[in-house]
């Protein structure tokens, strides 16, 4: 059992009465609302309500927390939803496209000519029945309407399982450092890697079959700004009394409040693992309100999501996050300004810029010098801290070099450690160093890769596509986040539920165009006598005469 608060206190009861009791707000939601307002609704307010560090970790399966409860409990209610929709729709097709009685056909068989007797009318009754054999063994076979996804996708995918295999082969032998022993992996750790990688990807699976829309993209911003102006009320009450919230709620605070403590405020937390999260948190949001005032064509609801916005980003100033408020000031600018083509461009960019992000560091492309100088024109402070950061990245990435392409694995065998007492002495800031040391290139790659190929696909499909505000707006959002990922392991459900919305929507374009060609290609290909001509009746005598 994980107990929360890193020794400042434990969990209460509560915790766990709240974390185990979210599946019914789960059941709850999906009853009352749409699938994807509902899985939008569940995942997001899990992951800002519920207690972080709170669960269980039973045997081979991945820890029973915030990440896994809500991400879970909506996987199952979106597929007996599915379920239930499809049944529906057998049914009324089945009573719409019943076969006709013997009576229905002899009357329309006299209403029609004799070439339509021939050709038209058993062509046509033919092409009914083959297709509504074919539409009901689909909804037998495709319950919930998953649509194929991309290849570049499916790849990704199969390369982050496959890699959970390699770094299980690469690092089945101890590691000794002074008087400590790093255990070696074994199956059980490889099983585990892997349903903790599904359980990650989870969000992506789900929002790519039900936000792939454009109606979908814009109520998952629509969401995120309701939930981020919901959100700043306790984040600016902790702005006043410091991070107190989850202490009166759950009983501990998930981080050291010594972290909280910045110039002469503090950085909230409300119930999220650090304040940085917070923060990143509401440059997403606060971007969701700039980007649905780009969107929307009502006046009065412009307005509102435009003054949502500001607000936002007036409460981000609070917070104390310097890097934070840096991305804002760059991603704000450009979904307020820059058409939907230009938007998606610059995210793929920066999408570019990460997924290469540990090569150019390696390389020594990146102004790490020239970063330090202009943070400390701001805050010498924070220029050190950001420094700091910096060399022990270097540290860790020639310990990941060791190891490049499946990484170390877990039990701390990424981590530096002394050679005396055998303590781990690195910090791990970065997402990208961490998955570098834990599963290396190839995990680096499959990770990142899933976050940044929509945006790619996006970009490629551009002039078919013609990307509205709403799915350029979420391109940044996520570029947003990948750039913070950079110093910050800020990769959460919301994360992965947006990266999964883009990619719905490249396979919601494909569909659209399939279809289209489908229709011509069944209007090229009617039958000659669908449209017969009138003619009068004559006899089988005058017939064969004629």
């Amino acid at each position: 059992m994980l107990g929360g608060g890193r020794g400042l206190r434990m969990p209460n009861s509560f915790s766990y009465l709240a974390l185990f009791s979210w599946p019914v707000v789960v059941f709850l939601l999906f009853r009352m609302l749409p699938q994807a307002q509902a899985l939008v609704w569940s995942v997001l307010g899990g992951y800002l309500l519920l207690p972080f560090g709170v669960g269980i970790n039973p045997p081979l399966l991945p820890t029973l927390d915030k990440a896994f409860i809500p991400v879970m409990a909506a996987a199952v209610m979106s597929y007996f939803s599915a379920l239930d929709e499809a049944g529906s729709a057998y049914v009324s097709r089945s009573r719409s496209e019943r076969p006709m009685t013997r009576q229905e056909t002899r009357t329309a068989a006299a209403s029609a000519p004799a070439e339509g007797r021939a050709l038209g009318f058993t062509r046509q009754t033919e092409r009914r029945a083959v297709r509504t054999s074919a539409q009901i063994q689909s909804t037998v076979a495709n319950p919930a309407g998953i649509l194929p996804m991309p290849r570049l996708i499916l790849l990704l995918i199969g390369l982050a399982l496959l890699t959970q295999f390699l770094t299980l082969y690469t690092n089945q032998q101890p590691l000794h450092v002074g008087p400590r022993t790093l255990q070696g992996l074994a199956l059980y750790d490889s099983m585990s890697m892997i349903l903790t990688a599904i359980v990650l990807v989870l969000p992506f699976w789900l929002a790519q079959r039900l936000l792939g829309s454009p109606n979908g993209q814009a109520i998952l911003l629509r969401i995120l700004c309701i939930c981020g102006l919901i959100y700043s009320v306790p984040t600016l009450l902790e702005v006043r009394l410091s991070p107190q919230i989850s202490k009166w709620v759950y009983g501990f605070l998930a981080q050291s409040f010594a972290q909280a403590k910045r110039d002469d405020g503090f950085r909230p937390v409300v119930f999220l693992q650090h304040g940085l999260w917070l923060a990143i948190f509401l440059v997403m949001v606060a971007c969701a309100g700039f980007a649905l005032w780009r969107h929307e064509k009502t006046t009065g609801r412009r307005s509102v999501y435009l003054l949502a916005g500001l607000w936002l980003s007036m409460v981000l100033l609070l917070c104390h996050s310097l890097g934070a408020v840096m991305v804002l000031m760059v991603a704000g600018p450009l979904i307020l300004l820059l058409a939907p083509r230009w938007q998606i461009l610059v995210a793929a960019l920066v999408a570019l810029v990460v997924i290469t992000y540990p090569m150019l560091r390696g390389a020594g492309l990146v102004p790490v010098n020239s970063i330090y100088q202009a943070v400390a024109s701001i805050s010498v402070d924070r220029a050190d801290s950001l420094m700091f950061r910096f060399d022990n990245e270097d540290q860790l990435l020639a310990h990941a070099n060791e190891q490049p392409l499946a990484g170390w694995g877990g039990y701390g065998r990424a981590r530096l450690h002394d050679p005396k007492t055998g303590l781990n002495i690195s910090t791990t800031d970065g997402m990208w160093v961490l998955l570098m040391g834990e599963t290396g290139w190839l995990g680096y790659v499959a990770t990142f890769g899933l976050l940044c190929a929509p945006i790619f696909l996006l970009l490629w499909r551009r002039r078919s596509l013609q990307p509205d505000f709403a799915t350029a707006g979420l391109c940044l959002i996520l570029a947003a986040n990948l750039i913070d990922m950079i110093l910050n392991a800020t990769m959460t459900p919301v994360t992965w539920m947006i990266a999964g919305a883009l990619c719905g929507r490249c396979r919601y374009a494909a569909q659209a165009e399939t279809e289209s060609a489908a229709s011509i290609a069944q209007q090229d290909q009617r039958p000659m006598f669908a449209r017969p001509r009138p003619a009068t009746r004559m006899s089988a005598g005058q017939n064969e005469k004629g």
